[in-house]
């Protein structure tokens, strides 16, 4: 037998030792002799005819890893759209569309009651105040001028002091303090501009020294080179210049 076991050792490429062993076991459990197993692996004749012999099977010393479970595919579950039954067809509504109607706007009742209001306001705060009464011991504007104040009024104007200063104090809130207003007959120089203080009445608030000397220079005013006649002569206008009774 050992003839065999080498035979079937060099056959099969394994120890001889393994291979007896394993033609014990299959010769056990197939009902046959040893050396018939040995003799078929060795390649001689086979076992029987019914039965050929199979090579042993040699355990490998490392185990083959096991192959882990396999993994079920996550199930995702997907809301189903929610499905609207829609009818066939919509109802129909005959007839116009709908036409939302307002009140009518009135825009020149709207401009003439403005105007109105305007004027009403305007006859009431400027006019009103500055109508001349005829009634006694109402009062004038009118003022009264000597030779020399008529004189220095015609230099006032021929200066361009109307340019800066106005002598009218008006009805309004700004004015107070300035004198009494100025009524429609009087008979001063109005001016254009209000950049200096109103002349109206300032022969009630300044002295004819104070007036010479702001004429000359004082109080950053711009001065003027007049003669003596001159500057007398404009001096006395603007002192006789007195709306109020003081």
């Amino acid at each position: 037998m050992s003839d065999l076991s080498a035979a079937a050792a060099d056959s099969l490429g394994v120890p001889e030792t393994l291979v007896t062993r394993s033609a014990e076991a299959r010769a056990s459990a197939t009902g046959t002799t040893v050396d018939a197993v040995l003799s078929a692996w060795a390649g001689g004749a086979p076992m029987s005819p019914s039965t050929p012999a199979a090579a042993p099977t040699i355990a490998s010393a490392t185990p083959a890893p096991a192959e882990p479970p396999p993994v079920a595919d996550p199930v995702i579950e997907v809301a189903q759209p929610q499905i609207i039954a829609v009818p066939a067809s919509l109802p129909i509504v005959g007839g116009e569309p709908p036409v939302l109607v307002g009140t009518a706007d009135h825009p020149v009742r709207v401009l003439v009651a403005s105007v109105g209001l305007f004027m009403a306001v305007f006859l009431a705060g400027f006019v009103g105040p500055s109508m001349k009464v005829d009634i006694p011991g109402a009062r004038s504007t009118a003022i009264a001028h000597s030779e020399q104040g008529a004189a220095g009024q015609g230099l006032y104007e021929s200066l361009g002091c109307g340019a800066c200063h106005t002598q009218m104090v008006r009805p309004v809130a700004s004015d107070v303090g300035l004198g009494a207003v100025t009524l429609n007959d009087s008979n001063q120089v109005l001016g254009a501009i209000r950049l200096g203080p109103d002349l109206s009445d300032v022969g009630s608030r300044k002295s004819a020294s104070e007036i010479a000397a702001i004429v000359t220079g004082l109080d950053r005013h711009s001065p003027f080179s007049l003669s003596k006649t001159d500057l007398d002569a404009l001096v006395t206008y603007l002192v006789e210049s007195k709306t109020s009774n003081s």
